[in-house]
């Protein structure tokens, strides 16, 4: 075995070990979720209804806060953290030990709050947590920017998170949009989320 097989073969190995570490990060943020999801679920059915009512009787003003602390909170720290993870190798275990506290309570942040309607806003947020690290691939995902069929970690990621029947029919949708899109997948290629 010649030097180039040897660094191609230790650079494979390299890469292997990395998306499996990609992996279990995100398997500890579904461990994590389903163990608190036995205390929030009680919760979220009477913290949704008094919010509902207060959000009705502020004429929805209250939505507006509530996104406030969404958007700078959780979404655009789990949007920088994910491109940062993904772009420099060496900060993934510090940016996990931030990143899954979370997207774990990021989750529970969007459980609690009502929706008022928009499901599909909410999957979406859920789906934006339950997929840490691989957030900003997801978004890019959704804005028709990367090929799903080259991220093989990505579509496990989003297999495991169909699980949840109602997060299933919003990638359901989802997954038709990315085959719809022209040029994006060839018509032999299955999507298997």
């Amino acid at each position: 075995m010649n030097d180039l097989q040897r660094k191609l073969i230790s650079a494979l190995e390299e890469a292997k070990e990395q998306q499996e570490n990609q992996v279990i990060s995100n398997k500890i943020i579904h461990i994590l979720i389903t163990v608190t999801s036995f205390v929030v679920i009680p919760v979220q059915i009477v913290s949704t209804f008094v919010l509902g009512i207060l959000v009705s009787l502020t004429f929805g003003l209250l939505l507006i806060p509530i996104s406030i602390v969404w958007m700078a909170i959780f979404f655009y720290p789990l949007l920088g953290l994910s491109y940062v993870y993904e772009r420099i190798i060496i900060l993934r275990p510090f940016i996990s030990i931030i990143g899954i506290p979370l997207a774990v309570i990021g989750d529970i942040y969007v459980a609690l709050m009502p929706s008022m309607g928009e499901m599909e806003s909410r999957y979406e947020k859920l789906i934006i947590c339950q997929t840490f690290p691989y957030t900003w691939k997801y978004l890019q995902l959704v804005e028709g920017k990367i090929n799903i069929k080259n991220n093989d970690s990505l579509t496990k990621i989003l297999r495991e998170v169909s699980n949840a029947k109602p997060l299933k029919i919003y990638l359901d949708k989802l997954r038709v949009d990315v085959v719809s899109r022209p040029g994006s997948i060839k018509r032999n290629y299955q999507l298997d989320w």
